[in-house]
């Protein structure tokens, strides 16, 4: 069985172009290091505007739980962390479980 962690950030007016510049400057690097490729990375063009979704596949839980703690003991990680936090006004994490691998 495997799983997908969906993230959705609802920024605020005008920020996804500086979240994208940010992340790509300090955050891509230090996230794929501890994560690996991402499933998808993605702003919304209809819908719900101004939103980040990204998209992380894990094994099991306990490697999720092993691999976001690994990313959140890296120092690059945390600088880009504390750069777009103030751009969030919303965060949602949904876990997808892969039907398919049942």
């Amino acid at each position: 069985m495997s799983f997908v962690e969906m993230r959705r950030y609802r920024l605020k007016v005008g920020a996804p172009d500086r979240w994208v510049k940010e992340y790509f400057e300090k955050g891509y690097e230090a996230q794929r290091k501890h994560l690996g490729e991402p499933v998808g990375y993605y702003t919304t063009e209809f819908g719900g505007i101004n939103e980040i979704i990204h998209m992380w596949r894990y094994d099991t839980l306990d490697e999720r739980a092993q691999k976001r703690k690994a990313l959140f003991e890296d120092a690059q990680w945390l600088e880009f962390v504390k750069e777009i936090a103030p751009l969030v006004e919303t965060q949602e994490n949904t876990l997808l479980r892969d039907i398919f691998e049942t």
